[in-house]
């Protein structure tokens, strides 16, 4: 599954946002969870929860569903607003409420025939392990549920549903993308017993159905036991809320990630055959050699996985990739292909040499070979969009320009060295005086070769400068 390709997989926000709401989820992750594994989602309900609830917290918070109700509104002929409403009953109340919101586990009790668990809180089938299926998240309503509400553009189709009492509304996009598995729907369903909202991000090979099926049966149940692995580490709204709010008011200054460093910046630049530094004590690394290839040839057969393998003929040649040239969709227009276009692949085959200039062993030593695509203009140089193959010129009746191939995706599609707990891009050992050889491999564009930078900082990556990447420095591959 390619980043681009996921259109619908988290609400649109600038790069800097996301890196603004991580920062957030790591702050309560450290606090509420302290073993909660990196990456992964944290993440209904029944009678016994809510008396449960009612049990822990006492008669002053809400645990019946009826005081609040979730609803959709339509805005214009594609656009729906949710929120989350207080009834006239709540109205009604006069006596100050505390909001007591427990520690929750979810519990799901129903997937479809063929998906299994692959992380926390995602959930995929196993003819495509982690490439569509369901992933989950929470909010947790620290400033009352009535405080929910969120509006979405391009919806293809939208409808109220209610699961065992609790109010939820599924949504559709349209789907441009054909074959691919893209995450096209969207549901929201609000677990006002104990204060949180869910949102679950629904793939394509998911149906309606069977996703309606599966939000139905999912419980949350107060717990005390943090370490359960099911336990609930969700997003507070008022830090999101927040957090759309800074970045706002940076986009309109202008305050966005670094996608532009001056000639300066970037002196740190290395070229093919330079051994320089890392961020690890001792250990230095050199890319010995880069070649380009109309085929996968290079590799070891049976370390290409399946979805290197689809990109090919028979033969081993690599299949062009199709840039699909999209009008975004708003409250008044669905998005729609304006045009298209074939573009041939190569596969970027590089030799990295990694060595032990130390005295002591090196461990599981992590690797990670970034593609980044640079443009030199002038007296500086311009890191190009990872949301979009290329930026429309004015009068252009396009948005967006996406990236079919498996070029789309900057990071490694082939590492020949296998280490760690989970066998991946990690070198096992490093013994002083020692050199590790580590073949990496991208599929890129034809066009993109003339602007392609490796970033084999294990802390940048290829969306934008980062001060330790500018200062590890990158290396210079054009061709």
């Amino acid at each position: 599954m390619r980043l681009e390709d996921i259109k619908y997989d988290f609400p649109k926000m600038p790069e800097d946002m996301r890196i603004m709401i991580q920062k957030e989820v790591e702050k309560q992750v450290k606090t509420e969870r302290p073993k909660f594994g990196k990456g992964k989602f944290a993440m209904g309900r029944t009678a016994v929860a809510s008396v449960a609830a009612v049990m822990l917290l006492g008669t002053t918070v809400f645990a019946s569903v009826g005081f609040y109700q979730m609803q959709q509104k339509k805005i214009g002929a594609h656009g729906v607003n949710i929120n989350i409403s207080r009834t006239q009953a709540l109205n009604e109340i006069k006596e100050k409420q505390t909001l007591k919101i427990p520690d929750v586990k979810m519990e799901v009790g129903y997937l479809p025939e063929g998906m299994v668990k692959t992380q926390r809180g995602k959930y995929s089938f196993e003819n495509a392990l982690n490439q569509g299926g369901v992933s989950i998240a929470f909010y947790r309503m620290d400033g009352g549920d009535d405080q929910f509400e969120i509006q979405h553009g391009d919806v293809l189709t939208s409808e109220d549903f209610t699961a065992n009492g609790l109010q939820g509304v599924y949504l559709e996009y349209p789907d441009l993308y054909g074959e691919d598995i893209t995450f096209n729907q969207r549901i929201y369903l609000a677990f006002t017993d104990v204060h949180y909202v869910m949102e679950m991000f629904v793939a394509s090979d998911v149906t309606k159905e069977e996703a309606l099926k599966i939000a139905e049966n999912i419980k949350l149940i107060p717990t005390e036991d943090k370490e359960d692995d099911e336990f609930v580490t969700a997003w507070n709204w008022s830090e999101y809320q927040k957090s759309l709010k800074e970045s706002a008011q940076q986009e309109g200054t202008g305050e966005t990630i670094k996608t532009i460093a001056t000639k300066e910046e970037m002196k740190n630049t290395h070229a093919i055959g330079e051994e320089f530094a890392t961020g690890t004590k001792g250990l230095k690394v050199k890319v010995a050699d880069v070649q380009v290839s109309d085929d996968i040839s290079l590799l070891d057969a049976a370390l290409v996985d399946d979805d290197l393998k689809k990109e090919t003929d028979g033969q081993g040649k690599l299949h062009p990739a199709t840039i699909q040239y999209i009008k975004e969709g708003n409250t008044d227009a669905l998005s729609e292909v304006v045009k298209s276009k074939e573009v041939p692949q190569k596969f970027l085959y590089a030799t990295v040499e990694y060595s032990n200039t130390g005295k002591e062993e090196l461990s599981d030593v992590l690797f990670m070979g970034a593609l980044a695509r640079i443009r030199e203009e002038e007296d500086k140089m311009s890191m190009m969009s990872g949301w979009t193959y290329e930026e429309p010129a004015d009068g252009e009746e396009w948005d967006s320009a996406v990236n079919q191939g498996l070029s789309s995706n900057f990071d490694m599609q082939y590492y020949d060295v296998h280490g760690g707990e989970r066998g991946n891009n990690y070198i096992p050992s490093i013994q002083p005086g020692e050199t590790v050889t580590v073949h990496m491999g991208w599929i890129v564009t034809q066009e993109e070769l003339s602007n392609l930078f490796l970033n084999l900082d294990t802390f940048g990556g290829a969306y934008e400068f980062t001060d330790s990447s500018l200062e590890m420095g990158y290396v210079d591959i054009r061709k």
